[in-house]
């Protein structure tokens, strides 16, 4: 294990500074745009943007790459998300930054790919779950770790657009020094969402449920614990705790589905999720605990939910491994973008607590439509693949799941 990891080591150190950057501008503009006095309904159509280039920038990256080579295209994603934070920082108007949220979307995507195809290049067949393993918790921690410079008090919020730009552009050092040789151009991605629900009703439905979750939790979960105790150390520590609370619950909640009905798992990380969303609805106390509490319980629900509806979905592969994870992520990503539009609509309807409603509607709905599919179809056990955690982010990650190479 430690060979594989040192093979690829400037590249996870790359992973590491860029994703603590962009960890840190994901909450950081939100708050922004509270400060300037934006609505929840245009903040959170910034964060839809974000979500709308993210799929753009994963049906384009591998042409980028195919043209420009790995570490040149990484070179370039890096300086269009740093020109996108530091270009918010002085053009602070709604239209502005929908751009600038799109570019950043679009560059992350390719940046994921650039580093995953990489990661899958350079990694033995044996020792791709170790790889996978640790690239999910530098993923999760490295973006936990940066919402703890919104905690300093050295840093206004407007210097800390700098450090954010500041991190990306140190994440080209690793990679531009690297005597690694360039791993080949990724496929283009293909994705077929019949084919994706054909293979599971329950995951390609809870797959887009908990993209409308987790979308709104970045988008707007920062400026929503913000608003409800007037500090912005609460919105940074709000979002910090649904990504440790997603991150603590993966592993245990996979291995749950590797013994029971996995649908079962996921009704019950519903369940915790729901939860969280109706302790701040039920207390109008504001207590901080009470939204850090759901916060975690809200990203415990959330985020394994994709992972899992990933896996049942594969059960039922059929060899179309990759195809199935592509509709899968378009569709997860696609409820990104619709949960801050869903957020919107309940301000137009003028819920005291829109932010929470919707969050909670959205587990509602992966319960009783996975409720639904149990009471109608059967699903035996003998089609069941072992779980593997996989970071949500895009689908070259596939690439690296020990299952798909068990073959070779």
């Amino acid at each position: 294990m430690a060979a594989s990891l040192r093979s690829v080591q400037s590249v996870l150190l790359s992973v590491l500074v860029l994703l603590i950057g962009h960890g840190l501008q994901l909450t950081l503009l939100p708050l922004t745009a509270q400060s300037l006095g934006w609505s929840g309904t245009l903040i959170g159509l910034t964060g839809s943007a974000y979500y709308l280039g993210f799929i753009v920038g994963c049906l384009s990256a591998s042409r980028i790459i195919r043209r420009a080579g790995h570490i040149r295209a990484f070179s370039s994603g890096v300086a269009v998300a740093a020109i996108a934070i530091l270009a918010a920082s002085i053009q602070q108007d709604f239209l502005s930054w929908l751009v600038l949220r799109f570019l950043t979307g679009c560059s992350l995507a390719g940046l994921y790919t650039i580093v995953e195809s990489w990661l899958n290049e350079r990694t033995s067949n044996e020792q791709r779950g170790a790889v996978l393993a640790s690239y999910t918790a530098i993923c999760l921690g490295a973006m936990a770790a940066g919402q703890l410079f919104l905690e300093l008090d050295h840093f206004s919020l407007n210097q800390l657009f700098t450090v954010a730009a500041i991190l990306l552009i140190a994440a080209i050092i690793p990679i531009g020094l690297t005597s690694s040789p360039q791993p080949e151009t990724p496929d283009d991605i293909k994705f077929n969402w019949k084919i994706a629900y054909q293979a599971s009703h329950v995951g390609m439905i809870c797959a887009s449920l908990s993209g409308v979750i987790v979308g709104l939790l970045w988008s707007m979960g920062a400026v929503y614990a913000s608003q409800q105790t007037g500090s912005v150390e609460t919105g940074a520590r709000f979002v910090m705790l649904a990504i440790l609370g997603g991150f603590f619950a993966q592993f245990p909640a996979g291995r749950l589905s590797d013994f029971l009905d996995r649908r079962y798992v996921i009704m019950i990380l519903a369940a915790i999720g729901l939860t969280g969303a109706a302790l701040p609805i039920l207390d109008a106390s504001n207590s901080e605990w009470i939204l850090y509490t759901a916060a975690a319980l809200c990203g415990a629900g959330s985020m394994p939910i994709y992972s899992i509806s990933l896996a049942h979905a594969n059960d039922n592969a059929d060899g179309k491994f990759l195809l199935i994870a592509s509709g899968m992520l378009i569709a997860n990503a696609v409820g990104a973008i619709a949960g801050p539009l869903l957020f919107a609509g309940t301000n137009q309807l003028g819920l005291a607590d829109g932010f929470m409603i919707t969050i909670a509607v959205a587990f509602i709905g992966c319960i009783v439509w996975t409720g639904l599919r149990i009471r109608t179809h059967e699903v035996s056990r003998e089609y069941f693949e072992p779980y593997q955690v996989l970071p949500k982010t895009t689908t070259e990650v596939m690439t690296l799941d020990p299952r798909l190479h068990e073959e070779d």
